[in-house]
């Protein structure tokens, strides 16, 4: 019988009817028993008890270390789309085949990126938070129609955010590596987008820091700026330098370099934080886990 380590913590709470379709094919597997995000250590002391035919993973990190130590591992798959935490070489070293869910995941994180420009805009994180305190404080702001939205990344969730923000009339610019036709949104350099967008947001599948404390010092008084992609595109330091002074009116994030977030940014009353919930709309986990057992199974299989 196959074995099978599940690390992600919320798998088939959803629907459990997922883990089903690992019994069906006679796979048997365990559950991640920590409830949490597993560290290098943990993950390999799961994996080098030999015990294990395949992986379904989250964010622990899969190191050239972890892998090696990995006896009888065949299959990783990724639930989820990024593979930064995968040392592919090493995989590929010990012949270990590697899978991910491409594309189950762009409504999700459009949706939650558009949600977090409104409460930006309209200030309703920091109302929320005067209303339960007993503070009824009437606070002007925004409108996302008329704005000008700057996309960093134009890949498939970045395309469409600009469709639902070019819904509520805003304007959209986007930078991309690639050279990328749209009929949202109008192609620009880097600098251009930093110089003239009223909301920046981050959807670059890079590893390098984007934002730093020269691109903060070009950006439009009171710019927004939204991550909902990956922690290491913004200077969290530059960025608290830049709410402090008022450079960047909010900031929304929902990833950060360190998770879970214990940071300086928890201070500020204009800083809206979510836990990294990008994929968790029941729909879209549904989907994703779906796809990610029968990649597993696939792998399994040969």
């Amino acid at each position: 019988m196959k074995k099978v380590f599940i690390a992600t913590t919320t798998f088939g709470n959803d629907d459990p009817t997922i883990l089903s379709l690992l019994i069906k094919e006679g796979v048997e597997y365990t559950l991640n028993p920590f409830e949490r995000r597993l560290n290098e250590t943990e993950i390999k002391d799961v994996l080098s008890k030999g015990i294990y035919d395949g992986l379904l993973a989250g964010l622990e990190p899969l190191t050239k270390d972890v892998l090696f130590q990995a006896k009888g591992l065949k299959v990783i798959s990724r639930v989820g789309v990024g593979l930064d935490n995968v040392d592919q070489s090493a995989a590929g070293a010990r012949n270990i085949l590697i899978f991910n869910t491409p594309g189950v995941l762009t409504d999700a994180v459009a949706e939650l990126t558009l949600g977090l420009m409104l409460a930006a805009l309209r200030k309703v994180s920091f109302l929320d938070r005067k209303m339960h305190t007993g503070q009824w404080e009437k606070v002007s702001g925004a409108l996302l129609k008329g704005k000008l939205v700057g996309l960093i990344g134009f890949g498939h969730i970045g395309q469409r955010v600009a469709t639902l923000v070019k819904a509520f009339g805003a304007e959209v610019l986007f930078f991309d590596v690639c050279k990328t036709n749209s009929l949202d949104a109008q192609q620009v350099e880097l600098e251009q987008l930093i110089r003239t967008a009223d909301i920046i947001s981050l959807h670059s599948s890079g590893k390098e820091c984007l934002i730093e404390a020269n691109e903060i010092s070009q950006m439009k008084q009171g710019v927004i700026i939204v991550n909902t992609a990956r922690g290491i595109l913004i200077d969290e330091g530059a960025l608290a330098q830049g709410l402090s002074s008022g450079k960047v009116g909010c900031a929304a994030l929902d990833v950060f370099t360190q998770e879970p977030y214990q940071g300086p940014l928890l201070k500020f009353d204009n800083v809206i934080m979510t836990p990294h919930i990008g994929s968790s709309a029941k729909e879209a986990r549904i989907m994703m886990e779906k796809m990610a057992v029968e990649n597993l199974l696939k792998g399994l299989k040969g």
